[in-house]
C-alpha cells in the first residue's frame, strides 16, 4: 500500500499526503533518510522512476519539470512507476502548470493545498485497481517471446522492456495501429500470459502481477563489519568521471513553512480504512553535510571534467564487504537460472551465441581498441563527399514512406543502426532494396556506410545497416527497421534536428539543391560536435561557443551536435572513464566481480554499446586476459562459469540470478557485494587524468595481488596456530584498515580454507 507522498519544489515539501500513522517526528526522520541516501541534482532523475528502500520502506522518486515527486510504500506494493506516478505528475501540472512551479520561491506553500483533494483521489483509484487476470500465468520474457507466433512477437518483446505498457505506448514505439496494438496484447493474455488492470478507465499490460512485485534490494543500518549487498541498482553512486566540484544545496530549515492538517479518509480501501490521512508538508530536515559528504543531498557532479576529484563513499556508506560463508559462487549456477525456462529449439541463436566469443585484452594506452570504434572514426575524417545522383533517387525515402522518415535520418546522422527486412524469399536479388541502398548512402555524405546481407544475426560492430529476412527482427528490436512489405519504418527515435530537416526536404524539388541542403546539414552537425569535443578535451568552457551555435544554427542542431559529441568523446577518453560514465551506481560491484573472477553481465538494447562496456571494463583486467561471451541472445545453453563478462539483452536478468550485473539502461551494476576498498581505489583514480589513469590502474591492481601476498604469508606464518589479538593487530597495521576483507574476498574462490581461516581470525 502507498504510506506516504510528497512533491518537493526547491528542497520544500509544497503538497503530500500520509496514508498511514505516522507523528510529525517520524516522518521527518524518514525524509532525513531519503534525503542521506540520495546523490546527484534532482535534474539527474528525470529518465525514469527510480527507487530505493531504506529500513522497510521503498520510496520512488522521478524528477519533472524541476518537481520531485516521492511516493513511499510498503515492500509489496507495485506499479508505482508504470501507473501510479505519471497520473500524479500529470494531474499536478493540470493544476500547476510548470510556470507556477518555476516562480516558486520556496516560502508560502499554501497555493498548493488544493491539490490534496486530487492526491486522495489518485491513492483511492489506485487502491481500487480491477485485476482481471484469474489463477496462475506464464512468465514471459524475452526467450520466452521466441515460442509466440511471428506476428505477436514484436509487441511482446516491447512488453518484455517496457514491463508495463498501454496499447498507446506500444504504438510509440512500434508504428503498428493502436487497434491492432491491443488485439495482439490481448492474443498474448488469452495465450496465458500477462497481467491487465484498469485504473482511471486506462488498461495497462504488466508481464508481472500488479499485487507482488520482485524482492526489492533492502538498504539498512550498516556496521563497519557489514555491508548490505545490492541485490539492484538502488543508489546513485559517485564513481565516475566528474564535471565539477559538487555544492551543497540551500536546504530549508527547521523555521521554514510548516503546515499541517489531518483529514479522517474511510473508503480509500480496506486496509487504510481506520488510518489518518495527513498533510506531509514538512520542511526537509537540517542534514549534516559534513558528515554526509560533498556529493551527498542532490550534489552528485555530472561526468565529463577529468581533472576534478569524486568523493566515494560518505562517513555512512563507511562500510566493509559482508564475510558470508565460503563457497563457490559459480557452482550450480547454469542448472539453477536455466531451471523453468522452457524454449523451442533455435539454432539460429544457438549460432549466434557460438560466433560472439572473444579474448579481450586492452592496449596499455588503456583506450578502446581501435577497430571496436570504426563508426565513431567514420565520423571524424573530416571528409564530407560531395553527392552524386546520378543513376540514384535521393527522393526515395520520401517516396516510400509516408510518416516516420525522421527516424531514418537520425539513425543515419547518428551512426544508429539500421535494419531492412523482408518476406521476400529473393530478398537479396531485390532491385528495390538495392536502391534503396543506393540512396541511403547518397544521403550520408558525412560518412562511409557499411551496408551487410546476411540470412544471420549481424553484430552491429560489423556493419552499419544489414538487410535480412524478417525472421529475424526478433533479434533487432533495438534497431530502427525498414520494412519493405508494408513500406514503414518501426522503432527508432527521431530529434527536432531531422523533423526539421525532414520539413525541409519535403519543400525541395531539385536533386541538387536536396542533396546540397543535407550536404549542408551534415557538416554543420559534424563541426559543432567536434569543436564540442575538443573544448572538453582542452578543459575550456563550452558555454561561448554553445551561445553562438545556438545564435547561428538554432536549438535543435546544437542539441544535436551535443548528441554526437557523447558518441564521439569515445575516440578521446580512456576506459575508465567510458566505464565510470556509463555506469554511474555500483562501478565498484563491476571491477569487484572482474578481479575477484565472479562472472559478471552486461545488459542492454544495443549489442554495440553493451560491447564498448565489456571492453571498457576489461581495463581492470591488467593480471588476465577477459574471455567474453559479447553478446547472447539464448543463454539457456550456456555456462555462465566459462566466462569472465557476458553480454545480454534487455529483459534477461532473471537468467542471471547469481551474477553481478550491470544494466545500460539504469546505468547502475547491481547485484554483487559493495567493496569499500575498491571504492576507494576507484576514488584515488578519478584524481588521475585520462593520460595517466591505465598506468595507475596496472600499477594498483598488481600492487592489490602483492598486498594479498604479503598478508598471506604473514598470516601463514604462524603455522597452525592461530596468531593472538596482539600480533593480529601488529599484522593489519601494515596494510590498509579496509583492505583485510578485500583479501578475504579474493581468496574465496582460490584459496577457500584459507579465506575462512582468515574470516575467523579478523
Amino acid at each position: 500500500m502507498i504510506q506516504f507522498v510528497w512533491i518537493v519544489i526547491k528542497d520544500t515539501p509544497v503538497a503530500g499526503m500520509r496514508f498511514i500513522k505516522m507523528t510529525d517526528q517520524e516522518e521527518r526522520e524518514r525524509l532525513e533518510k531519503f534525503y542521506g541516501w540520495l546523490s546527484g541534482p534532482i535534474s539527474e532523475f528525470t529518465e525514469k522512476v527510480q527507487d530505493i528502500i531504506i529500513e522497510g520502506t521503498k520510496y520512488y522518486y522521478h524528477t519533472n519539470n524541476d518537481v520531485l515527486f516521492v511516493v513511499g510504500t510498503d515492500l509489496e506494493e507495485t506499479s508505482i512507476p508504470s501507473v501510479f506516478t505519471p497520473e500524479l505528475e500529470d494531474v499536478f501540472f493540470t493544476i500547476f502548470p510548470s510556470e507556477i512551479a518555476n516562480s516558486y520561491d520556496g516560502k508560502d506553500v499554501s497555493q498548493f493545498r488544493v491539490f490534496d483533494k486530487n492526491l486522495i483521489e489518485l491513492v483511492k483509484a489506485f487502491d481500487q485497481r480491477k485485476i482481471e487476470a484469474k489463477g496462475e500465468r506464464k512468465g514471459l520474457d524475452a526467450f520466452e517471446v521466441l515460442n509466440l507466433p511471428t506476428e505477436l512477437q514484436m509487441v511482446a518483446l516491447v512488453l518484455v522492456k517496457m514491463q508495463v505498457v498501454t496499447p498507446d505506448m506500444v504504438t510509440q514505439v512500434t508504428g503498428l495501429a493502436t487497434d491492432e496494438v491491443e488485439n495482439q496484447l490481448r492474443d498474448i493474455y488469452q495465450r496465458g500470459y500477462l497481467f491487465i488492470t484498469t485504473i482511471s478507465d486506462k488498461s495497462y499490460f504488466s508481464i508481472k502481477p500488479f499485487e507482488s512485485d520482485e524482492a526489492p534490494r533492502i538498504i539498512s543500518k550498516r556496521t563497519e563489519k557489514e555491508i548490505t549487498q545490492m541485490e539492484g541498482p538502488e543508489t546513485q553512486d559517485a564513481s565516475f568521471p566528474p564535471v565539477t566540484e559538487p555544492s551543497t544545496p540551500s536546504i530549508p530549515q527547521e523555521d521554514s513553512p510548516v503546515v499541517t492538517s489531518k483529514a479522517k479518509v474511510s473508503d480509500i480501501s480496506d486496509q487504510v480504512d481506520s488510518t489518518t490521512v495527513e498533510s506531509a508538508m514538512m520542511a526537509p530536515p537540517e542534514l549534516d553535510f559534513s558528515e554526509l559528504g560533498a556529493e551527498s543531498s542532490f550534489s552528485v557532479p555530472k561526468p565529463s571534467e577529468e581533472s576534478s576529484d569524486v568523493s566515494g563513499f560518505s562517513e555512512t556508506d563507511a562500510i566493509s564487504p559482508r564475510l558470508d560463508e565460503v563457497k563457490d559462487p559459480v557452482s550450480d549456477i547454469t542448472k539453477k537460472e536455466s531451471r523453468g525456462i522452457k524454449l523451442k529449439a533455435d539454432p539460429l541463436a544457438q549460432e549466434i551465441d557460438k560466433t560472439h566469443r572473444q579474448t579481450i585484452i586492452i592496449p596499455k594506452n588503456g583506450f578502446l581498441p581501435s577497430n571496436s570504434l570504426r563508426r565513431e572514426k567514420g565520423f571524424t575524417s573530416g571528409k564530407i563527399r560531395i553527392p552524386n545522383e546520378r543513376n540514384r533517387d535521393p527522393f526515395l525515402l520520401n517516396t516510400l514512406f509516408k510518416r516516420d522518415i525522421e527516424n531514418v535520418f537520425e539513425a543515419l546522422f547518428m551512426g544508429d543502426f539500421i535494419v531492412v527486412t523482408s518476406e521476400n524469399p529473393s530478398l537479396f536479388e531485390d532491385e528495390g532494396i538495392d536502391k534503396l541502398i543506393d540512396t541511403i548512402n547518397l544521403i550520408t555524405p558525412h560518412r562511409n556506410l557499411i551496408c551487410v546481407k546476411n540470412e544471420s544475426f549481424v553484430h552491429p560492430k560489423d556493419a552499419d545497416v544489414v538487410v535480412v529476412p524478417k525472421n529475424l527482427l526478433k533479434y533487432y528490436s533495438w534497431a530502427t527497421i525498414i520494412d519493405m512489405d508494408q513500406n514503414r519504418i518501426i522503432g527508432g527515435s527521431s530529434s527536432e534536428f531531422t523533423k526539421n530537416l525532414v520539413k525541409k526536404l519535403k519543400k525541395i524539388i531539385s536533386p541538387k539543391e536536396f542533396l546540397k541542403e543535407i550536404t549542408n546539414l551534415a557538416s554543420i552537425l559534424l563541426k559543432v560536435a567536434r569543436d564540442i569535443n575538443t573544448l572538453k578535451i582542452e578543459g575550456r568552457s563550452p558555454d561561448q561557443y554553445l551561445n553562438e551555435v545556438k545564435k547561428a544554427f538554432g536549438v535543435a542542431a546544437l542539441d544535436a551536435g551535443l548528441t554526437l559529441s557523447e558518441k564521439l568523446i569515445r575516440l578521446h577518453k580512456d576506459c575508465a572513464y567510458l566505464a565510470g560514465f556509463y555506469i554511474r551506481k555500483g562501478l565498484d560491484v563491476a571491477v569487484r566481480s572482474i578481479i575477484v573472477g565472479e562472472p559478471l553481465v552486461i545488459i542492454g538494447d544495443d549489442p554495440l554499446d553493451v560491447y564498448h562496456i565489456i571492453e571498457a571494463l576489461s581495463i581492470f583486467a591488467p593480471h588476465k586476459a577477459i574471455n567474453a561471451q559479447i553478446w547472447t541472445t539464448n543463454f539457456a545453453g550456456i555456462d555462465i562459469g566459462q566466462f569472465d563478462i557476458m553480454g545480454a539483452q534487455e529483459g534477461t536478468d532473471k537468467l542471471f540470478k547469481e551474477a553481478a550485473k550491470v544494466n545500460l539502461r539504469s546505468m547502475s551494476a547491481y547485484s554483487g557485494p559493495r567493496s569499500e576498498y575498491l571504492h576507494s581505489f576507484l576514488r584515488q583514480m578519478w584524481r588521475r587524468r585520462s593520460r595517466e589513469r591505465p598506468k595507475f590502474i596496472r600499477d594498483k591492481i598488481n600492487d592489490m595481488f602483492g598486498q594479498v601476498n604479503k598478508f598471506i604469508q604473514k598470516i601463514q606464518a604462524f603455522g597452525d596456530r592461530s596468531p593472538t589479538k596482539q600480533e593480529m593487530r601488529d599484522i593489519l597495521a601494515e596494510f590498509d584498515p579496509q583492505f583485510p576483507p578485500f583479501a578475504i574476498d579474493l581468496l574465496r574462490k582460490t584459496e577457500p580454507e584459507l579465506a575462512l581461516k582468515i574470516k575467523n581470525i579478523l
